[in-house]
């Protein structure tokens, strides 16, 4: 622990995503104090005898001062304090979760069950956990109280834990002789009146503020909305390929299934919003008209359209012949029966090859800007695996408020003749072929209102229901969050969407070109170097072209002296003489 505490590392890496905290700023200011002492060393004992009174003293002051800089690098560890640079702030509690906290009618207790020795796997987020709970209590204005166990030493601690739903975790500590298995503990319980969450172990501090708020936010709801999926012809469900999505949603609604039969409506009196995942089986008319109706009467749904149908073991596509796309094209937004892939914004993918397996960049799976972040949320990009384009009917516009969400980058394309989605697809590798164009990929649509009393729909449309399965949010969070922050907007919960949107993604560089990427990869992998022994021979010759102009003025100026041979005494005459 101890070395890890030392380490570099342990300090750089809050300072890599942004956050500089106090306790980092002191382990370097010591840092460099110490070696800037034993420098010092180095060169004044160059000037002074070993065996010298004023060495030994020397030697004693910088050990000294090198012992009290690292005394205070260890020991800054536990103050507290950071700026956060990051553009979102993605590591400063929002003011929505002041906003939720402000509503507390009692105490709110906060139990963090923690290891006294972190694992080194674990510590950094323990780390990060502790301030940000200290930045949660601060700001309820003494309405949540934070109380804090260690269960891993102390038998009564441990059995509250495990009371609490809080069980140890395995870790492995691997040295040079041994591996070890040591146990350490990260989760919480909150407890607020007579209702109890928790959360067993906290793996990452990313969405850890939307994981509390949400849960506080959940305690203080009498009654929650209802989100229904339709079931019963292929479509996602909360129970089958829709199941990280669902469970995220359950924390702040209540998630039931709505099964559709042929001869009987659906009930959806209860449901607030309906979400109809890809089906691709016949959607029967009663069902249709059940919908039609809980939407024209102010009712709130997304729908996802499949318009291809993918043989994911072979990467043929054919067309869904049930899609349920006239349905959308009743609201004003059409569901194009084509696939869009995208050159340069794409996903890269693992494929197997009679060699092995080999990674890829796969167009028919884009990365596609959001548009609007207020009802997206703060989410950059969404990940659209075989997604079909969008259209709005113009003579729709008249009564409805068109929001796109998505849109592609302006290297996407778009097969209307699709089969073959493999990654060496002929339709890829035909560049005279393809006519780069954006296209819109998610739209979010409300009825214009007459009156302020009346009540009118809102409805989200996407070209694919892919892109919130299991699989694909696991590759990209940001679709995550943008469902969830969706589905706040159809049911008119705004306060959890600027505390949901606060993810840490990646950024990835756009190249118009393959040159393009390799002149902006070399250089910063060569340009810096060169750069720095371009202004190193600079400024050297500039010190001897200096040093040579200052020496030439020195001499010029110095008396010149003439060495003149001393005159010989003249002789004496007279003692010649004689």
């Amino acid at each position: 622990a101890l070395l890890q505490d030392l380490s570099p590392v342990t300090h750089f890496s809050s300072i890599a995503r942004g956050v500089i905290h106090l306790r980092d700023v002191i382990y370097f200011v010591a840092l460099i104090s110490t070696f800037l002492s034993a420098t010092f060393l180095m060169i004044r004992g160059r000037t002074l005898s070993h065996k010298s009174t004023q060495y030994r003293n020397l030697q004693l002051g910088v050990a000294g001062l090198i012992i009290f800089s690292v005394l205070v690098g260890w020991s800054g560890t536990t103050i507290g304090g950071r700026l956060d640079l990051t553009e979102d702030k993605l590591f400063t509690m929002s003011p929505a979760t002041s906003q939720i906290l402000a509503q507390l009618d009692d105490i709110l207790t906060v139990e963090v069950f923690e290891s006294d020795e972190p694992p080194p796997q674990i510590k950094l987020v323990t780390r990060d956990v502790n301030d940000f709970l200290d930045d949660f209590v601060a700001s309820s204005d003494g309405k949540v109280r934070l109380v804090k166990r260690f269960p891993a030493d102390n038998e009564d601690e441990a059995r509250k834990a495990s009371l609490a739903g809080v069980p140890p975790v395995q870790f492995n500590r691997q040295s040079q002789s041994e591996l070890q298995i040591t146990t350490g503990y990260l989760g919480l319980a909150m407890t607020y009146i007579d209702q109890r969450e928790v959360l067993p172990f906290i793996s990452t501090v990313d969405g850890f503020e939307y994981r509390l708020a949400s849960l506080a936010n959940k305690m203080l709801q009498e009654q929650k909305k209802t989100v229904g999926f339709f079931t019963g012809h292929g479509e996602k469900t909360a129970a089958a390929g829709f199941q990280t999505f669902a469970g995220l949603l359950s924390d702040a609604y209540e998630v039931v299934d709505i099964p559709i039969e042929e001869d009987v409506a659906p009930d959806l009196s209860g449901i607030d919003v309906v979400i109809v995942g890809g089906p691709n089986r016949h959607i029967p008319d009663l069902a249709a008209d059940a919908l039609r109706q809980f939407i024209d009467s102010g009712g709130q749904a997304m729908l996802m359209i499949d318009s291809v149908l993918i043989d994911q073991s072979r990467l043929i596509a054919q067309p869904n012949l049930n899609s349920f796309g006239q349905f959308p094209a009743e609201y004003g937004v059409v569901v194009e029966n084509d696939l869009v892939f995208d050159m340069q914004a794409n996903e890269t993918l693992s494929f197997g090859t009679q060699l092995g397996s080999v990674f890829l960049p796969y167009p028919f799976w884009p990365r596609v800007p959001v548009v609007d972040e207020k009802v997206a949320g703060n989410v950059s990009t969404a990940l659209m695996p075989w997604a079909s384009s969008l259209g709005i009917i113009e003579d729709a516009r008249t009564r409805i408020d068109v929001i796109p969400l998505v849109e592609t980058t302006e290297f996407a394309s778009i097969d209307f003749n699709y089969g073959d989605v493999r990654p060496n697809s002929p339709t890829l590798n035909d560049p005279v072929g393809i006519n780069q164009v954006q296209s819109l990929m998610g739209v979010a649509i409300s009825e214009r209102q007459n009156s302020p009393d009346d009540s009118s729909f809102r409805l989200v449309v996407f070209g694919t229901s892919r892109w919130l399965m299991d699989g694909i949010t696991d590759r990209s969070q940001q679709n995550l969050a943008m469902g969830l922050n969706l589905v706040d907007w159809l049911a008119q919960e705004d306060a959890l969407a600027s505390v949901r949107s606060k993810a840490v993604t990646a950024r990835d560089l756009l190249f118009n070109s393959t040159t393009h990427e390799n002149v902006a990869r070399w250089s910063n992998v060569a340009g810096v170097p060169l750069a720095l022994i371009a202004f190193g021979l600079f400024r050297s010759a500039r010190r001897r072209r200096f040093g040579m102009s200052q020496y030439g003025q020195t001499s010029a100026s110095q008396p010149r002296f003439r060495l003149r041979r001393r005159a010989k005494p003249p002789k004496d005459d007279e003692g010649d003489s004689e």
